[in-house]
């Protein structure tokens, strides 16, 4: 059996509790990116307890995240749960009109949580122009650095 963690069905679960949140708005793929990153590590952004902990190498996650937003994408839109919007300023995700009632299915605490960081998500970026959620971003990298300099230290010590 494979297992479900960091495959393309709990991205896909993650991504759909943000597209429900926004709906009937639509996210473009960067915007997503941030959001679920954010939603993992909501404290890094001054909100609630982060779902996932505080490893220094938290940042790296950003790297890959893209590709396994847009494999998640891919199964939210072949279950119908999904759309893309094309625009002029480019492709665009919504969640189609079954997605929340299929989200309010899922009754496990993680699926709450990622629930409510998910709102959480959204109301921290909904006011944000661009230029404030790159500060916003960097803020939270300057303190992933930080951590990053610590480990090393603590790493130069041990040896």
């Amino acid at each position: 059996m494979r297992s479900i963690l960091n495959s393309p069905l709990e991205h896909a679960i993650r991504v759909l509790m943000i597209l429900v949140e926004v709906f009937p708005e639509k996210l473009d793929l960067n915007r997503l990116v941030l959001f679920d990153h954010s939603l993992l590590h909501s404290s890094d952004f001054g909100g609630p307890d982060s779902l996932h902990p505080p490893v220094p190498i938290r940042v790296g996650e950003l790297g890959v995240k893209r590709q396994l937003i847009q494999d998640g994408l891919e199964v939210l839109i072949r279950a119908g749960l999904a759309h893309i919007e094309s625009r002029t300023s480019g492709l665009y995700f919504g969640a189609s009109e079954s997605a929340e009632g299929f989200a309010g299915l899922l009754e496990t605490q993680y699926a709450h949580d990622l629930s409510e960081r998910a709102s959480w998500v959204v109301e921290y970026f909904k006011d944000m122009d661009e230029e404030s959620m790159r500060e916003s971003v960097q803020k939270a990298l300057g303190h992933w650095s930080e951590e990053l300099e610590n480990v090393q230290l603590q790493e130069d010590r041990n040896i």
